[in-house]
């Protein structure tokens, strides 16, 4: 897979998954959708630009998304058919039923806000680790190392606090409170997935343990 290839899927997923709030809203004017796809291609967009010149990150996370230890890929999994089933409920919520009823303009101006300020850092944390991966492995024939670099001197995992940011102005974004139920479960699977995460790269990958001494926090400052 070449990174042309890799880029263009990047936001064929976007659709893709776009597609599914559409279909569960019944109808194709739909503005908190449409909202939706701006915001996500304007953050995939950024994760592309934000990259090194000549970064094969995207190529690397695309074709080795099959990779990595096998509790990861279990979650990995969980997450893919929760986002499915979330991005429905949207689609039901806002779109046919308006189960929410009409969240204020305020409230889905701090939700674009939050899903680019999560997909900027996210970004950012893909740009300053080389070793940003899809799955839980170790980069062996790469020589992988420690990042301490950018948002990783102030928490170990800065790529799993973007992706919560994100979530959280999610709901706001596509006008449906109910959609929180299955983002709380979706950060609770990220915050469980950076702890195991953090765990196997203490035992597998050399200087991690000290690089956690410095750094104290997983995801969250003064929490977690």
């Amino acid at each position: 897979m070449d990174n042309i290839k890799a880029i263009i899927g990047s936001y064929v997923g976007v659709l893709v998954f776009a597609l599914l709030i559409y279909i569960a809203g019944g109808k194709v004017v739909y503005w908190q959708a449409t909202l939706y796809v701006v915001v996500a291609i304007t953050g995939t967009t950024l994760n592309h630009v934000l990259l090194p010149k000549g970064s094969g990150l995207t190529v690397e996370r695309a074709s080795r998304v099959n990779e990595g230890v096998k509790w990861d890929r279990i979650l990995l999994g969980v997450l893919f058919l929760l986002t499915i089933a979330t991005f429905i409920l949207a689609g039901l919520d806002s779109g046919r039923y308006n189960w929410s009823g009409q969240i204020s303009m305020t409230a889905t101006v701090v939700g674009v806000l939050l899903m680019v300020a999560g997909q900027i850092l996210f970004a950012l944390a893909k740009r300053a680790n080389s070793f940003f991966s899809s799955t839980v492995r170790i980069e062996t024939k790469r020589k992988h190392r420690v990042c301490e670099n950018g948002p990783y001197r102030f928490i170990r995992h800065p790529g799993y606090l973007g992706m919560i940011i994100s979530l959280i102005g999610f709901p706001l974004v596509l006008n449906s409170y109910w959609f929180y139920i299955p983002v709380a479960v979706s950060v609770g699977i990220l915050v469980l997935r950076a702890y195991l995460e953090d765990n196997f790269l203490k035992e597998w990958l050399e200087g991690y343990s000290s690089y956690a001494v410095k750094t104290r926090y997983r995801v969250i400052p003064g929490l977690f």
